[in-house]
């Protein structure tokens, strides 16, 4: 029987999500990419909030339409702790998983992202959340804040991403390797699964272990199925499922449900210039 699994976010502006989870899939699971019907963009931790409100709605829906697990397809893992508490079926983060998956490759990881500085709050709150902070040498942006001031820059650097460019690629690299010799990292975790069309290239010239958060996430939601293991009711109290509509009864009554500029990745929209 094949088992089916909702894939929530990293769909909009990218070509073929679900790609690189087609290279892992198992015969007998279906991935099935689910987008947020609220748009919103977390360019702050205000827009994150909205954002977790969004991807719960998403996860509500998923499982009211019978899918048998949620995959949260961002390093952001947004709503993850709410969806646990208001689902019954398991839910797994790309972040938690990749970051969860450091551990047993290395004991110091680095995380390389191609978002600049200034969007590292959300990587620091998977930090601190998971408690992978201990083991964090640090954090290595490819681009700098002034080469990501809208929307428009951030879909043009991941163009340039899925082209694999040579000069962006090679900066990649380049952070890899600052991070083993100038951090002491002893693996890396790619920091956004907008970079999972190149993680094999990046993972095949580092001189450490690379973990992709995509295909890694997406994975272990597949283990968490075969082992019919779910949260534990004892750290996510089950919700009222009388108000499990109310999420849902929010995002159907705003008048503005689009409140992002043009994408839903995690970089700053034009309304922060």
């Amino acid at each position: 029987m094949t088992q089916r699994i909702a894939v929530i976010g990293g769909g909009v502006g990218r070509r073929e999500p679900l790609g690189p989870i087609e290279e892992v899939r198992s015969a007998d699971f279906e991935a099935t990419l689910v987008n947020p019907r609220l748009k919103v963009f977390p360019h702050t931790p205000y827009e994150r909030g909205l954002s977790i409100m969004a991807y719960l709605d998403s996860a509500i829906e998923a499982q009211k339409a019978g899918f048998g697990a949620v995959f949260i397809n961002t390093m952001g893992d947004y709503g993850i702790d709410e969806m646990r508490s208001a689902l019954r079926i398991p839910v797994v983060g790309a972040g938690e998983a990749a970051l969860t998956m450091s551990a047993t490759v290395g004991r110091k990881f680095s995380v390389v992202k191609i978002w600049p500085p200034r969007m590292n709050f959300i990587t620091e709150e998977r930090l601190r959340s998971t408690g992978a902070d201990a083991r964090c040498a640090s954090i290595r942006n490819v681009l700098r804040d002034d080469e990501v001031v809208s929307t428009t820059t951030a879909v043009g650097a991941i163009e340039t991403m899925n082209d694999h460019n040579e000069d962006f690629t090679q900066r990649v690299h380049d952070a890899v390797r600052l991070a083993v010799e100038e951090d002491s990292a002893d693996s890396v975790v790619l920091g956004c699964t907008c970079m999972a069309v190149i993680g094999p290239e990046i993972a095949d010239r580092a001189p450490v272990p690379v973990i992709e958060p995509m295909r890694a996430g997406y994975v272990a939601t597949e283990a968490m199925l075969r082992l019919n293991l779910t949260q534990s009711r004892v750290a996510y109290p089950q919700a009222n499922p009388d108000l499990l509509r109310a999420t849902e009864d929010m995002i159907a009554n705003m008048e503005r449900p689009n409140l992002s500029a043009d994408c839903d990745m995690c970089v700053v929209s034009e309304a922060a210039e």
